[in-house]
């Protein structure tokens, strides 16, 4: 087993944060994923980061703790979910490369297990291991692909997106509005290959912080 059932008090060094998307189920979600004390990969999800308590809001390179449970929904290895109130997540100290940092902390976890070849991680996720997390150096990056897209979302999402939230209350008592978070017009791909590959590969770039510099 790659990692047990419950994982009480688990410490996560967040290293992936994407962009919001809208969700029927949690109105919209942020995927998350990181490394585990030991070096290991998990997911955290469902993760309604806006709706958070900014005290429990959190940036790429924050360590959080938090009590998972893997989700049963995904038969991914690495996915857990909060076993309680997603506001039981504790933000602790950022790993930091600022004025007398440097990066061998950071390094030490994401550089922990490189891949060299994305075929080798394909064949991974399609075997028993399930393997869907992965740190890839690429032998080249042949292009960074810009392409147009909606510049609203699906107008099901927005009526959804705009409900009053019931649970969230005003001053006055009635229900908050939702701030739709902003759609992105366009979607962003790298081109690159890996050792063994016998043509280019095309990945979509989803971090939080392509969005929040748009």
């Amino acid at each position: 087993m790659y990692l047990p059932e419950e994982i009480p008090g688990a410490n996560v060094l967040i290293t992936v944060k994407t962009y919001p998307l809208p969700s029927s189920k949690y109105d919209e979600l942020v995927c998350t994923a990181g490394f585990l004390s030991d070096g290991k990969w998990i997911r955290i999800y469902p993760i309604p980061f806006r709706a958070l308590p900014y005290g429990n809001q959190y940036s790429k390179y924050h360590w959080v703790t938090v009590d998972l449970v893997r989700h049963r929904k995904d038969f991914r290895q690495e996915s857990y979910r909060p076993k309680h109130d997603i506001e039981s997540l504790q933000v602790g100290e950022k790993i930091d490369t600022g004025k007398n940092r440097d990066w061998q902390e950071r390094k030490k976890y994401v550089l922990n297990e490189v891949f060299t070849s994305m075929e080798e991680i394909i064949r991974l996720a399609k075997s028993d291991a399930n393997k869907s997390l992965a740190t890839l150096k690429p032998r080249q990056i042949e292009d960074l692909i810009i392409e147009p897209d909606e510049r609203e979302w699906k107008q099901e999402w927005r009526d959804q997106l705009l409900q009053y939230n019931l649970f969230d209350l005003d001053e006055q008592g009635q229900g908050k509005t939702r701030k739709i978070v902003r759609k992105l017009p366009y979607k962003y791909f790298y081109k690159f290959t890996s050792d063994g590959d016998t043509g280019p590969h095309r990945l979509m770039i989803e971090d939080w912080e392509l969005g929040a510099l748009y």
